[in-house]
């Protein structure tokens, strides 16, 4: 069943206007999950998604603000649809996610380009927005296409369970945006989970800032690990993956429920951000190298086939040459699957703006590569020990190749979360978990079919 098709349309006085709306999303995950809520509940306000901005008379900017180029896009995109304003005067825009907490300042050359800020916890201000100004349309729903809901027809949803950041790294702005750790009720997260299920979902992944903080706000004690039983219990979802967990607060009792809950995959991002303990104090991160280190080790004792990644910052204030080459050793030591490396960016508002950008770009671009080539080298090693090995794979699309005409591709992806790609005549479709034997491997995906499979005689001979 379709997004759509499941959603119950309300009676809508016919003679007001409604409005075709378009939701521009940026950023992470989460985003993208409150993007999905809004659009939601303005189609049971009446309202009708459609897929690009131009056919809009309602755009929403739902801004991420994770680094000073995110917000600059937002920020962009404004000014375009401020410039459209003068030519479509009928053309509203609203702003929301975490630039519409950015501070008064930044904001006020915006303002009188938007017609509605707001939270995207609560859209009350953008509801009541559409509903005294109506918009152009005034036909029912013959003109809706249902695959314009974002991520209606997705197999893989996601579900936030904690907004908001109670932590204070010093580089990042996210909690002065998003607010303090805000958990939701488990019933709350259930119905929601078995909404998205109803519409086809197959794979859940449980957001938060820190997904596994969750339960320390509320009234009865209640953990991560606790969700992850109750949902596996009751099995409400074939496949359930987590993030983003901080190393701080990853307990045993997480790590056994990782290895417990049959729904749970074997997979988990645990970002360590840098390999030098004098930088991680400055960050704030409450936790060092050995500590990290020490949560690895229990993680692969408990769950031996554990995919890891790891989120990198690069060029911090004052990171030295030899600072930064520990964390090449850590991850030359630890050897993750997968590494998010970026370079520092400030934010103003943060401790870190304070003390200065100081690493020039050139050499957080170097150190940046540098990473990305050391991982290039340790994810091949990882995947290429997949070759002849059997796979459960979760598929979710046919996607075009990078090779000129060649056919499409059914992609999908393991319990680790690696990209498995299996040609087009396999007799596959989408939702489909099955298995799948890996012939082949890259550091960035892997390749399959459905039955064993060789590209020589010599890897023919090995495998029977």
């Amino acid at each position: 069943m379709s997004t759509a098709d499941s959603i119950v349309v309300p009676k809508v006085d016919s003679s007001l206007g409604r409005h075709r709306f378009y939701i521009w999303t940026a950023g992470c995950q989460m985003n993208r999950d409150d993007g999905e809520r809004i659009a939601r509940e303005l189609m049971l306000q009446g309202h009708i998604p459609v897929s690009h901005p131009d056919r809009a008379s309602f755009v929403i900017l739902n801004g991420c603000s994770v680094r000073d180029n995110s917000d600059r896009k937002t920020y962009g995109r404004i000014d375009a649809l401020g410039a459209r304003k003068k030519h479509d005067p009928d053309l509203m825009v609203a702003l929301t996610g975490c630039s519409a907490n950015a501070s008064q300042q930044e904001l006020q050359p915006y303002k009188n380009k938007l017609d509605v800020i707001f939270d995207s916890r609560n859209i009350d201000a953008l509801i009541d927005k559409m509903s005294e100004n109506p918009g152009p349309v005034f036909d029912d729903w013959e003109s809706f296409i249902p695959s314009e809901l974002p991520g209606s027809d997705s197999v893989s949803r996601f579900v936030t369970v904690i907004y908001g950041c109670s932590k204070r790294c010093t580089f990042c702005i996210v909690p002065f945006r998003r607010g303090n750790e805000e958990s939701r009720e488990v019933q709350d997260i259930t119905d929601e989970i078995r909404t998205k299920t109803d519409e086809g979902a197959v794979e859940i992944t449980l957001l938060g800032q820190i997904v596994n903080r969750y339960g320390r706000d509320l009234d009865r004690q209640i953990d991560l690990a606790d969700l992850l039983y109750h949902i596996d219990k009751h099995q409400l979802v074939p496949r359930l993956r987590f993030l983003t967990a901080h190393p701080r607060h990853l307990d045993d009792r997480l790590i056994e429920a990782v290895a417990e809950c049959d729904s749970v995959c074997e997979e988990i991002n645990l970002p360590v951000q840098s390999g030098d303990n004098l930088v991680l104090k400055r960050m704030g991160r409450g936790y060092d190298t050995d500590f990290f280190a020490q949560r690895i080790n229990k993680l692969r004792e408990t769950v031996p086939d554990i995919a890891i990644s790891t989120d990198i910052i690069v060029g911090f204030p004052g990171e030295t040459e030899d600072q930064f080459q520990h964390t090449l050793d850590l991850l030359t030591e630890v050897k993750f699957d997968v590494v998010h490396v970026a370079a520092f960016s400030p934010r103003v508002g943060t401790v870190a703006d304070r003390w200065g950008d100081n690493i020039p770009a050139a050499e957080k671009m170097e150190r940046l590569h540098q990473v990305e080539s050391l991982q290039e080298n340790i994810a091949l090693h990882i995947n290429q020990q997949l070759q002849g090995s059997w796979q459960e794979v979760l598929f979710e699309s046919l996607t075009k190749s990078p090779v000129p005409n060649a056919p499409k591709r059914w992609s999908g992806r393991t319990r680790g979360n690696k990209l498995v790609f299996c040609d087009e005549d396999e007799p596959i479709s989408r939702g489909d978990i099955t298995d799948v034997f890996i012939h082949h491997s890259t550091p960035w995906s892997l390749r399959g079919s459905l039955t064993p499979k060789a590209t020589n005689l010599a890897e023919q001979l090995e495998l029977y």
